[in-house]
């Protein structure tokens, strides 16, 4: 990626250019929104043109930590930027690149493409186009939300296991595999273009016994845009294009499979497939099936490619016949029955006569060496001939390379075609496996309205739903809109699976306008133009930033950011610090979101706070609802299950214990709770009879652990427990008894 950014940093350019496919990519920001940029296009490398620009990036702190690079300045000059843009499109005038009235993107993009060059010493002519693209276009998502949600890696094993990615992708080609996270990262803003995405998969979805044709044929096709890479540079190899032309012979299989889907964008896509038969034919001719990766090893060329290469080829193959006809040859015309012809590594080839028919030695012989019994000798046809073999090896690898750099040089033109093929492999890829998700999943089509209407029924969570083992996922339904059901108060005990609820909205959303189908039964959806997340806790020690912190930035930068048609997904804002203060700016933000008529987004607030639950009282927008809990015999069963309405606690002590929490500690949270639920706690502080009952010593627990947590120990008060013959005790003694007991406890 290479940034641009003038000394008042309003804006910046940025280009971002993949070498090994060609995609060449600008655009202009606000300044505030290059680092949220960075993130989600992650280049390895990031270009600026001065010290102080470096140092700038630095102090972003990107946590995919790239390499930051200083180019020299000069080519980040208006006029410099636009010469090397025209030369390296061929152009005389840069407004059909769409680069005109864009000039902070004009120059990211001219100082990019002149520093590739002075690594690559080439043209780059597999780089043929640049594309603007704009945040405008669609949604946004920043770096928070995409790791809360979980989109590429997971929170918990830090790796794709576990995110949407992992789950959706099965794409069959490296290029589909690409386009799809191109799509997820950038989900769009137009229905109508979404509309054509959501339609294609419908109708691959419907004739599914075609799509898994067409799916068996795309996984046969490799990564052609690589290859295109390498041709474009000039370092493909010859199994490369042969792999190539065995991408291309799938085409009109390709073609006719398409035919049989009634959908224009799909017919769109078939009717732009061209005619590659030159190239395939090109490279069949050429080459032979099982060249090795060396181009200067030879064995490359098919027999009758070139004509000269073919008879080098035969004088290496058929040289020792050569020699026999050659001495037979001799022995006739000289009549020197023991004349035969050698070759050793010091004199080459040489014809021998012995001492008795020395006299028989044509004149055109010349000696080249005296033996005891005989004599060796060189002709000039010999001589020729020598020349010719002992070079042919050598003559072969050099005459192959010629003529394979003279064929990828050929291939090399028409590389506009190959990228226009891979750019329509990696759609249709990319449609089919969205069809094939929809299909194995039983996702549903989501439609779409302009009144702000979010009506989702029996929604499920994407991942969670495959990664159960031997479980139903709990589905869910949620309806928000622009009035009376702005905000979702959501309330219910920690595992109940509120955050899974909150995620579960956000990458429906986020598949649906992708084109994607989603898991649910009905999903009815208006357009968001930003999805933002706050859930989960998290810290940022190496810039100084606590837990709360951290939870308060990235609060701010939603209600700073946020716009009525955004969606927001709010969990336990607030928990980071004392419950008053924490229940005070929980209360406040909701208030700040329902008021503001410049925010007024959907939201799905998460809490724990069900004092929140009162603002259903005060503000019009606001509803409660509350995930179900039954509870028997002092456990909790989770349902899943959202229903109107609040919770009536929130079981933490009761989750504590699931997750194992010594017994002891259990019982006194017990009875601390006991005492606070008294009212004996205020925002001042405990009172005085709280600290007195707060303060009491722990080792009236002693009991309990007895009973509770070591039974196996049988103490002296369960034994004489265990032993009463209670059948057979009057009243009296068993008040008596009970007095015993409670003397000792």
């Amino acid at each position: 990626a290479s940034v641009y950014w003038e000394n008042n940093k309003k804006s910046a350019g940025l280009a971002f250019l993949d070498v090994s496919t060609g995609d060449f990519l600008f655009t202009e920001i606000k300044f505030q929104e290059l680092e949220s940029e960075l993130a989600r296009l992650k280049p390895t490398e990031i270009i600026v043109n001065t010290k102080e620009n470096k140092i700038q990036i630095e102090k972003l702190k990107l946590a995919f930590n790239p390499a930051i690079s200083v180019f020299d300045p000069w080519h980040f000059e208006l006029k410099e930027a636009e010469k090397t843009l025209k030369q390296q499109f061929k152009i005389i005038a840069l407004e059909s690149l769409g680069l005109i009235d864009k000039p902070l993107g004009q120059i990211a993009a001219g100082g990019i493409l002149s520093y590739v060059k002075s690594l690559k010493n080439n043209d780059l002519k597999h780089i043929t186009k640049i594309k603007f693209y704009s945040l405008d276009n669609y949604m946004q998502l920043d770096e928070v939300t995409r790791r809360n949600l979980e989109l590429l890696t997971s929170i918990r094993y830090g790796n794709k296991f576990g995110s949407l990615i992992s789950i959706i992708d099965h794409t069959q080609t490296p290029m589909g595999g690409r386009k799809l996270l191109e799509w997820l990262m950038n989900p769009l803003l137009s229905p109508d273009e979404i509309t054509l995405r959501s339609n294609a998969v419908a109708v691959m979805k419907t004739e599914f016994h075609y799509t898994k044709d067409l799916r068996n044929l795309l996984n046969k096709i490799g990564d052609i845009s690589r290859i295109i890479g390498k041709i474009g540079t000039l370092r493909v190899n010859p199994r490369e294009l042969i792999a190539l032309k065995d991408y291309l012979e799938t085409s009109p299989a390709l073609a006719q499979i398409l035919l049989k889907f009634d959908n224009p964008f799909l017919l769109q896509l078939q009717n732009q497939i061209k005619n590659y038969d030159d190239i395939i034919k090109l490279i069949d001719l050429a080459l032979k099936d099982d060249p090795p990766i060396l181009i200067t090893e030879g064995n490359i060329i098919q027999n009758n490619y070139n004509k000269l290469l073919d008879e080098l080829r035969e004088i290496r193959d058929n040289g020792k016949n050569w020699i026999a006809r050659l001495e037979e040859s001799e022995k006739k015309k000289t009549g020197i029955p023991s004349l035969k012809v050698g070759y050793n590594r010091v004199f080459g080839y040489y014809i021998e006569v012995t001492k008795t028919h020395q006299h028989k030695v044509p004149e055109h012989y010349i000696k080249k060496q005296t033996l005891v019994n005989a004599d060796r000798y060189i002709s000039p046809l010999l001589k020729e001939y020598e020349s010719k073999v002992l070079g042919a090896e050598e003559r072969i690898k050099n005459l192959e390379y010629e003529v394979f750099t003279l064929l990828r040089k050929k291939i090399y033109e028409k590389i506009e075609l190959l990228q226009e093929f891979a750019e329509i492999v990696a759609i249709i890829d990319t449609i089919s496996n969205l069809a094939y998700i929809a299909y194995k999943n039983n996702f549903t089509q989501p439609s779409f309205n302009n009144d702000g209407i979010v009506d989702i029924k029996n929604c499920r969570h994407v991942v969670i739903e495959q990664l159960l083992d031997n479980e139903e996922f709990i589905a869910n339904d949620v309806f928000l809109n622009s009035t009376d059901t702005l905000i979702s108060l959501i309330t219910g005990p920690n595992m109940a699976g509120k955050s899974t609820y909150l995620r579960q909205i956000g990458l429906i959303v986020i598949l649906a306008q992708i084109g994607s189908f989603v898991p649910a039964e009905k999903a009815e959806l208006p357009i968001f133009d930003k999805i933002f997340t706050r859930v989960g806790a998290s810290d940022n020690l190496a810039m100084g930033q606590s837990t709360f912190l951290v939870e308060m930035i990235e609060t701010a930068n939603i209600l700073n950011s946020a716009t009525p048609r955004s969606l927001v997904l709010l969990d336990e804002i607030g928990r980071g610090t004392s419950t008053f203060d924490g229940l005070s700016l929980a209360w406040a933000i909701i208030e700040y979101i329902h008021n503001n008529p410049e925010l007024k987004c959907k939201t799905l607030f998460a809490t724990h706070y069900h004092e929140l639950t009162e603002l259903e009282n005060l503000l019009s927008g606001v509803k409660n609802y509350n995930i179900i809990v039954k509870e028997w015999q002092d456990e909790i069963i989770f349902l899943r299950k959202i229903e109107r309405g609040c919770a009536d606690q929130s079981y933490g002590i009761q989750v504590a214990r699931l997750a194992g929490i010594p017994f002891k500690v259990i019982l006194r949270a017990k009875q601390i709770l006991q005492n606070l639920e008294e009212h004996e706690i205020s925002p001042q502080g405990l009172t005085a009879q709280a600290k007195k009952q707060l303060s009491k010593t722990t080792s009236q627990l002693d009991i309990f652990d007895a009973i509770f947590e070591k039974v196996e120990q049988k103490n002296e008060i369960l034994t004489e427990i265990k032993e009463l013959d209670v059948e057979n005790l009057t009243p009296i003694q068993a008040i008596q008894i009970l007095a015993d007991l409670k003397e000792k406890l």
